[in-house]
């Protein structure tokens, strides 16, 4: 199943709202969550259809995993409502006449968790760190044989499918970063490895935008990327649940700009696996629903490695095969406001 938070316009405003993605005759659904269950509420006879869809399918994702952790039960009710029927019949309507579907271009897909408590970025993929940091004459540290290891980043600054990315005003060199990520959907706490799956919401993508000129000289200080990386983070289009999606090291990836592709993907096994980093993560931690586990750059998944790198004004996507796509415009340095710091005086 297929999870998408998508916005639509309505006399009074913006709204936020949470579906299920379906594709019929060639045609990109969104089936509204909350909606769809009042509709098959209301045709089992319940008077209080509405009401009875807000305390058991919330329109929104975080509330519905508050309700529900990872169980799937609550959607599938709400697509029984339509059984084989057209998704844009105007006749299927929920209790208070609302729509029950939309067209993908008929919506605004947001990032598919618009609240994220913690962001965290880890590094599972061997060979891509082996390239990389042989090209900064550095080697792998034994420490990441012996334990996950990760750095947190911004999770104010998500942009979703579509959205338009900034390019930092203080930045010169940037570069995309390919990567799968879990969503927890279920809190956890010293959960054993073998049940931190449980846990896991579904995957999506997640681009890991990066100023590397700024990122090279915050490294030296062993703390991790900061300026360099905490203006912006991709994800989307949607999440997918683990039964859809099998597992992520299977996933055929790639990475076109402006419509060429620059590299492929299939990322292999991963040293430490989402289970065994959400074990890890949650000892003496709670995780919550809603955090965002990145599995660091696939193999071959960045600019830095090939040596080629985002210009003004490009597009950058990101495919997996059972994902989709997540696409995003990167603006103009001159597009925003003129930023300049410098170092007070003492």
């Amino acid at each position: 199943m297929k999870l998408a938070t998508f916005r639509v316009a309505t006399p009074v405003g913006h709204c936020d709202r949470f579906g299920v993605v379906q594709e019929r005759d060639g045609e990109v659904w969104i089936i509204d969550a909350n909606a769809a269950f009042a509709a098959a509420a209301m045709a089992d006879g319940w008077m209080t259809a509405s009401e009875r869809a807000d305390a058991f399918c919330p329109a929104d994702l975080a509330r519905y995993a508050a309700v529900h952790g990872t169980s799937l039960a609550a959607l599938e009710e709400a697509l029984s409502a339509l059984p084989d029927k057209d998704p844009g019949d105007p006749r299927l309507t929920g209790p208070r006449g609302e729509r029950l579907s939309y067209l993908l271009d008929e919506i605004t897909l947001r990032a598919p968790v618009t609240r994220v408590p913690v962001l965290r970025d880890f590094a599972a993929f061997e060979d891509h760190l082996k390239v990389t940091f042989g090209k900064m004459g550095l080697k792998i540290p034994d420490v990441w044989y012996e334990r996950p290891l990760c750095f947190k980043g911004n999770p104010t600054a998500l942009y979703g499918h579509g959205d338009d990315v900034p390019w930092p005003a203080y930045a010169k060199k940037l570069d995309y970063e390919l990567e799968i990520a879990a969503v927890i959907g279920k809190p956890a706490r010293d959960v054993d490895w073998q049940q931190a799956a449980d846990h896991i919401l579904g995957y999506t993508l997640l681009n890991d935008f990066s100023a590397r000129d700024i990122q090279a000289g915050e490294m030296q200080n062993s703390t991790g990327p900061y300026k360099g990386k905490d203006f912006a983070w991709g994800l989307g289009p949607w999440i997918v649940t683990p039964d859809e999606l099998g597992d992520p090291a299977d996933v055929a990836m790639q990475v076109r700009i402006n419509g060429e592709t620059w590299a492929r993907s299939t990322p292999g096994p991963m040293k430490w696996t989402f289970p065994e980093i959400i074990s890890y993560t949650s000892q003496s931690e709670t995780l919550n629903i809603g955090d965002v586990f990145g599995s660091g750059t696939v193999n071959n998944g960045c600019g830095f490695e090939i040596d080629r790198w985002i210009s003004p004004g490009d597009t950058v996507e990101l495919e997996a095969e059972g994902i989709g796509v997540l696409r995003n415009r990167v603006g103009r340095p001159d597009d925003g406001p003129a930023v300049s710091w410098r170092r007070p005086e003492r």
